[in-house]
């Protein structure tokens, strides 16, 4: 007679995300979840973090004049960003009105 093993849902989780291509979409959404955390309450009150495509973070801004502002600070927020979040491939942040 067989001896049946069975696994929790957590250790086998990540693995099973990962071979459906899932895993990194997972960590990108967590870019998403921290944004506030990394800028501050005055520029997550005027951006809105939308989406991690092919290592880009596309952000919309409320205001041409704070889409200049962080344009001049993206390196800064970048690198927080991946300290934050190591694991995830970051390459840039695109900031766009919502116009």
């Amino acid at each position: 007679m067989s001896q049946k093993r069975f696994a929790r849902v957590g250790d086998i989780l990540p693995t099973v995300l990962k071979s459906i291509g899932l895993g990194q979409r997972l960590k990108e959404q967590e870019i998403l979840a921290i944004w506030a955390q990394v800028v501050g309450e005055e520029i997550a009150a005027r951006t809105q973090p939308l989406r991690v495509d092919r290592g880009v973070l596309h952000v919309r801004v409320d205001h041409s004049a704070w889409l200049h502002e962080l344009h001049f600070m993206e390196q800064e927020i970048l690198k927080k960003l991946k300290e934050k979040a190591p694991d995830i491939e970051l390459n840039r942040i695109r900031f766009g009105t919502s116009k």
